[in-house]
């Protein structure tokens, strides 16, 4: 089982692009003001410096804060390489103008045993949030999961982060059977949502 576990998580993470190969956008792609969104797609190690440069930025704009307050602290060569590394997939999300609005950072991965989709980071400017740009998002990393045999999509949020763990919960994202004990003494959650096969 753990082999089989194995060759899936290899098998997507080889796909150059999944997301269309497997036809996995959402049919709205509407955002609740009217506005189209389309959607690039990208290797971590095929973005340009000027795409690098944007993701970093709206992370520090969006995360700065929340990664201050945290035991892990702030630490941008860190994240850096996080966002950079060679396992990282970017769908990246673009309003009428082709201006670039937010993106999604993910990895399949292989969690306990289990293969998943892990979103790393879900980021979207100001301006478009809360106009369901992120539960775009999050619905094609869903269709993406499930038609490349994971059996979940994984996200780490902090405890604090209300904002993060409403829209996630509004998403249908529950605590994992990984997240740490109130009791642990950590200040994150690990949240999930089975996908159906």
């Amino acid at each position: 089982m753990a082999d089989k576990a194995k060759k899936l998580v290899k098998k997507a993470s080889q796909q150059m692009n999944p997301v269309e190969k497997f036809q996995c956008l959402t049919d709205d792609r509407t955002s609740s003001d009217g506005e189209e969104i389309t959607f690039k797609y990208a290797w971590a190690t095929h973005l340009t410096d000027e795409e690098f440069d944007w993701v970093f930025s709206l992370f520090k704009q969006n995360m700065f804060t929340m990664y201050q307050m945290s035991q892990w602290g702030w630490d941008a060569d860190s994240k850096k390489n996080e966002l950079r590394a060679t396992t990282a997939r970017y769908i990246i999300a673009l309003n009428s103008k082709g201006e670039k609005i937010g993106y999604t950072h993910y990895r399949f991965v292989l969690d306990h045993g289990i293969p998943a989709l892990y979103c790393y980071e879900i980021q979207v400017i100001e301006d478009y949030q809360k106009k369901g740009v992120g539960s775009m998002l999050m619905r094609t990393l869903e269709s993406l999961a499930e038609k490349t045999f994971m059996e979940k999509v994984l996200a780490t949020v902090f405890a604090y982060n209300e904002k993060s763990l409403a829209f996630f919960h509004k998403n249908d994202y529950t605590s994992d059977v990984t997240c740490p004990d109130e009791d642990q003494g950590l200040d994150y959650l690990i949240l999930s949502k089975g996908v159906q096969i």
